[in-house]
């Protein structure tokens, strides 16, 4: 059954090494795009999908992010946030938000990316919100061999319909296996995820590196008989992970037209 989801986890600790030097003054997530810190455009994203109470996890690195968000007032959102700085990779910071959570579904949303909608139709996120389950999460579907660097996969996809919406896909074990597959879907950085995370993220072992990766906690969940629902994105929204210069150089141009 759908929850009405109005807290949301923004995951803004990465040191940023693919832009430095810059971002040893500047966290990436302040970088500027369209006139404001990308950051920025995540808040009026989530202010749009009636999100109210957010949790900032950031390094001891970032006292930007505070210093220009303060306590959300001025977006009309309460503000928190988390310091973190053990680098224990991309599931911790959900871990950091349990208490937070208490209990209730969120969305978490990774810090440096950023999604537009065309024009005059509905924001990814406000859809993704709005029909919620238990778990989903945002996707683009690429062709298996155009898949850009740096991209999450989370398994196979059917070729992209023409349409005004994609559709929803119920995300289950015999999708997890791309081999083979034409298209697959990758992670497009906005999840809705419920309590169970908690519990299944530390049970997911973490990779040789000491990191906890959220991608591995999902597949290990799907794999014992759980699904998530996928929702691509269409093809006219742009998506920019701008943890790279080539993307956020991207992202800026975007952003001028």
């Amino acid at each position: 059954m759908s929850r009405t989801i109005t807290r949301a986890v923004v995951a803004a600790g990465g040191a940023g090494t693919k832009m430095s030097p810059i971002t040893r003054i500047l966290p990436k997530e302040m970088l500027p795009a369209g006139g404001k810190p990308i950051l920025e455009h995540l808040v009026h994203e989530l202010r749009a999908a009636q999100i109210t109470d957010v949790l900032f996890v950031i390094s001891s690195r970032k006292p930007q992010i505070p210093a220009y968000f303060g306590s959300g007032a001025a977006y009309g959102m309460d503000f928190s946030y988390r310091v973190q700085d053990d680098g224990a990779g991309p599931g911790a910071p959900i871990l950091a938000a349990e208490t937070w959570a208490t209990g209730q579904p969120f969305v978490h949303a990774f810090g440096d990316n950023l999604i537009r909608s065309a024009a005059g139709k509905e924001a990814p996120l406000q859809r993704l919100v709005g029909g919620t389950t238990g778990c989903s999460v945002l996707t683009r579907v690429f062709p298996s061999d155009g898949i850009p660097a740096h991209e999450t996969l989370l398994g196979a996809a059917e070729a992209p319909r023409t349409g005004p919406e994609p559709a929803a896909v119920a995300f289950d074990t015999h999708l997890l296996d791309h081999t083979g597959a034409q298209w697959v879907h990758a992670c497009a950085a906005r999840w809705i995820l419920g309590p169970f995370i908690f519990e299944t993220l530390r049970e997911c072992p973490r990779r040789p590196n000491g990191e906890l990766y959220l991608i591995d906690a999902i597949r290990r969940w799907i794999s014992t008989g759980n699904h998530l629902t996928a929702l691509p994105l269409r093809p006219d929204d742009l998506r920019f992970n701008c943890d790279n210069w080539e993307t956020y150089h991207d992202a800026v141009a975007a952003l001028r037209r």
